[in-house]
This record gives structure tokens, C-alpha cells and sequence, in this order.
């Protein structure tokens, strides 16, 4: 059965990008697109033209390909990625966006993704998600839809790629998540020079 798992890059301090982000500047100001450093370090690779780790850094993706089967997360990342222009990095993977308001489908980019909006809510999000990934996971990107999955009670595993950076403002990762205390479960931790990889378990209230 698919598991949920928030899978996000973040600063040392907690932020997902940097203040003021949008169209011009995907990851905000102050240089957010630092905290996705660590994926662009190394050679070419079997991992696609975006994806060059080194190192330890190697196998973190690899786990992030080998588990991927459907990822989760809401309008504003698909419209500052422009909706990876119809084809996430990671090729084939069935993306579903959390939305108030489909855009009109003549709207949508073409690619070898297959892109679905959910307007009923995060628990319909991710039982689409979860369906879709069949024995493999869901990934959640993107700040909103992480913390409303966490809210909910959604969230299986937590996976932080933690920047050595700290940007001071910006998107935080871990607002609004309800009047309860969330208990984690350390899983692995791997350290390499240009990011600290944590894995965590939810453990379930």
C-alpha cells in the first residue's frame, strides 16, 4: 500500500524558498534556489538532464525514483513551474494539484505527465494520489498541500534535504499545522557535504 511522504529541500532554518516568490523568481529572493543545490553538483547522469548528484547524494535519488509512483501538491507550485511544462523531471509520474479552480483544460501543457486537479479537498487528493501510486509512494511537494496532509493526519514519512543554509524569511515548511503536536520517529540520517538528508516516520496521534 502507498505511503505518504512529504519529500521536500529546505533551508537549515525551515523555509521551502525564499521571501517574495512567484513567476520571476521561482524560489524567491535571498537566493532559495540554493537549497536545491545538492542536486546539481556532480556529472552528468542516468537521472535525466536536471538531475546531477555526487556522492552519498547518488543514492537519495535513486530512492526518490525507485519509490516515486504519484506526487501531490497544490496550484501555486504548478503554476510557478508552469506546470513542469507538462512533463515532471521524474518521467511518467502522475502529478495531482489541490485547487479551488481547475484552469481551462486548453490551458493545461501537454507532456508525458498526466496532470489532475482535485477541488474536493486534501483527503480526496491524496486517496487519488494513493490510487494512482499503487505499491509504490506519494510524494508531496510544495509547502500548502504538505501542511494540510499534516493536519489532516495523512502523512506517513517525512524526508528533509536540509540546506546549510539559512534565508531568515521566506516560505516556511511547517506553518499551520493544527492545534496538536506532531511526533516524529527518526528513521536515517545521511550527511554529505552539500546537504544533511532526514528521514523521519509520523507517528500517529
Amino acid at each position: 500500500m502507498a505511503k505518504v511522504i512529504v519529500d521536500v529541500s529546505v533551508s537549515l532554518d525551515g523555509y521551502v524558498a525564499g521571501p517574495e516568490d512567484g513567476l520571476s523568481a521561482p524560489l524567491g529572493k535571498r537566493g532559495g534556489e540554493r537549497i536545491f543545490n545538492w542536486f546539481f553538483t556532480g556529472p552528468p547522469s542516468k537521472f535525466g538532464e536536471l538531475f546531477k548528484p555526487r556522492g552519498r547524494n547518488v543514492e537519495i535519488v535513486e530512492e526518490m525514483f525507485s519509490r516515486a509512483g504519484a506526487m501531490l501538491t497544490g496550484r501555486r507550485t504548478y503554476e510557478i513551474t508552469h506546470g513542469w511544462n507538462g512533463s515532471h523531471p521524474i518521467p511518467g509520474l502522475p502529478i495531482f494539484i489541490l485547487t479551488h479552480k481547475p484552469p481551462p483544460a486548453d490551458q493545461v501543457p501537454r507532456g508525458k505527465s498526466k496532470l489532475t486537479f482535485v477541488t474536493d479537498g486534501i483527503a480526496s487528493a491524496v486517496a487519488k494520489a494513493k490510487a494512482a501510486a499503487g505499491d509504490k509512494d506519494v510524494g508531496i511537494g510544495g509547502a500548502s498541500a504538505a501542511q494540510q496532509a499534516l493536519a489532516a493526519g495523512l502523512v506517513d514519512e517525512i524526508i528533509l534535504h536540509q540546506a546549510p543554509l539559512l534565508l531568515g524569511a521566506g516560505v516556511r515548511l511547517f506553518d499551520n499545522l493544527g492545534d496538536q503536536a506532531i511526533e516524529l520517529e527518526p528513521v536515517k540520517t545521511v550527511e554529505t557535504p552539500e546537504v544533511t538528508h532526514v528521514h523521519y516516520k509520523v507517528k500517529r496521534r
